[in-house]
């Protein structure tokens, strides 16, 4: 008896011996900065008596009435909640359906379409958010084309005016007609519009008439610029379009890996019993996916409300704040400006809570529906 006493409590010595320095390293890594965090979101620290600051001491809540009290703090979460909205909405079905496409074989080369659509992810984040900063800006590809576009139909209606004219013509009938096709814009660089224009068109008498086209699409096209987009309800639009494009990848692979381990005899019987393949999906392949669309979506939900590198690297939260997120809104107020750390920590413990409940809800509905965990 003795002997097993002994036994059993070598065995909790060697037990404990192996676990304290894993347990060790979490309350160090994880557990110490969620009790600090919770620790200065109601205090009154400042930086300490070392930066200037005042003792360090208890301040209540003030910090968290002053983010439910912020402007600013709606805005963040409203431009969250949008990006959660088109990961759990966007991001998963379109995987899921890419997903299906490439397991039945709907498309060809399987393969190809699966690096394709998962190239996104292993790009750094930095560099797919500056990237598409560049194509969205005023001197990207995307107004280049559009301006490229309008030069060309403008260039088109103008050679139909010569062309009706038998030619290049100084008339006041073309004349006219060129006012028209400039708009009021183009009419508002002339004090005096038709003699203006006739000595202008003049001075390029004898050159080619594809150089003039040139010179009066030049003068007269309006560039477009996607100058637009900082509108405040539209603004989020380049943002979640970037996102969706970026991870839908991740959750194909999800989805496919997952499809692959399905017993193929299972669905080859359905179609031999003449299911179709919506119902081999519905009856079949979402039932079997279930536990891993629910994962998903909370992988979703988490990495929606703690995104940042792509926004900030994209956008920075500007122009004038609109496309500020949670994370943006905590960094700006710890690190810019008057560091405000009990703020901050407020912000970050408020975005937890929020990825808390959104996933308690995500698992309520998993119960309801019957979905199980893989």
């Amino acid at each position: 008896m003795v002997h097993l006493n002994r036994v059993h409590l070598e065995d909790k010595r060697a037990y404990w011996a192996m676990v304290m320095p894993a347990f060790a390293l979490y309350l160090l890594v994880m557990a110490f900065p969620i009790i600090l965090s919770i620790m200065l979101s109601v205090s009154n620290y400042s930086g300490g008596k070392m930066f200037g600051g005042e003792k360090w001491g208890f301040a209540g809540f003030s910090a968290y009435a002053r983010v439910f009290t912020d402007p600013w703090f709606w805005n963040a979460l409203k431009n969250n909640l949008y990006i959660v909205l088109i990961s759990v909405f966007g991001q998963l079905p379109l995987g899921f359906i890419f997903a299906y496409f490439i397991y039945s074989k709907i498309v060809r080369a399987p393969s190809f379409w699966q690096g394709v659509l998962y190239v996104p992810n292993i790009i750094s984040v930095i560099v797919v958010g500056l990237l598409w900063q560049v194509i969205f800006s005023p001197h990207g590809p995307i107004a280049e084309i559009v301006n490229s576009i309008h030069a060309s139909s403008f260039q088109g209606q103008l050679k139909a005016i010569f062309d009706g004219a038998g030619g290049f013509s100084l008339s006041d009938d073309v004349i006219k007609k060129i006012l028209h096709l400039a708009g009021p814009s183009g009419q508002a660089m002339f004090s005096d519009p038709v003699p203006e224009l006739r000595d202008l068109l003049a001075s390029y008498n004898g050159q080619p008439i594809s150089e003039i086209y040139t010179a009066l699409s030049n003068l007269f096209v309006q560039k477009w610029s996607p100058a637009f987009l900082t509108k405040t309800d539209i603004a989020m639009l380049p943002v979640l379009f970037v996102i969706l494009w970026m991870y839908t990848g991740m959750y194909l692979i999800l989805f496919l890996a997952n499809m692959q381990k399905i017993d193929a005899q299972i669905i080859e019987s359905a179609r031999i019993d003449g299911a179709n393949e919506g119902q081999v999906m519905r009856y079949i392949i979402l039932p079997a996916l279930s536990g891993t669309i629910v994962n998903s979506a909370i992988l979703a939900i988490s990495g929606s409300l703690s995104s940042f590198a792509l926004i900030f690297a994209m956008t920075g939260g500007g122009p004038s704040r609109v496309t500020e997120i949670l994370s943006i809104y905590m960094y700006n107020n710890a690190f810019l400006g008057r560091p405000n750390f009990p703020l901050a920590n407020a912000i970050s413990l408020i975005m937890v809570l929020i990825s808390v409940v959104l996933i308690v809800l995500t698992k309520a509905v998993e119960k309801r529906y019957g979905g199980k965990e893989e």
